[in-house]
């Protein structure tokens, strides 16, 4: 049971990193260059947060809250995984929402917090 458990945490290890390396890649493409980012991963939650300052939420990022919060399909979660990463720029990010649970977006006095959480199964 216990290296079934560490399987399943280096799995999820993986995955929170191609998630953060993702919207990293977001921000950096937006010219976002100045960002802070708290990552939390234990046995429960991979729980990721950037924070920007910014004048507004400008409209390409309601673009990813929408994206990001569709429909999680833990049943083919490994197909996702294997294609994060896997595209250009400009495109949708509803690839990366089917992987996390949900994520939150607040503008509060000139930040821009950008907050995702994915629950992690352990039987």
């Amino acid at each position: 049971m216990q290296r079934q458990g560490l399987i399943i945490m280096i799995s999820e290890k993986n995955k929170a990193t191609r998630i953060m390396k993702e919207l990293i890649g977001y921000f950096l493409e937006h010219q976002y260059y100045q960002f802070d980012v708290s990552f939390q991963l234990d046995r429960e939650k991979f729980e990721l947060t950037i924070t920007t300052p910014s004048p507004d939420i400008p409209e390409h990022f309601n673009r990813l809250l929408s994206d990001l919060n569709t429909e999680r399909e833990v049943e083919i979660d490994e197909y996702y995984n294997a294609l994060l990463g896997g595209h250009g720029t400009d495109h949708d990010y509803s690839l990366l929402g089917k992987a996390i649970d949900y994520a939150t977006l607040e503008h509060k006095e000139g930040l821009l917090t950008l907050k995702i959480c994915r629950k992690i199964g352990f039987s």
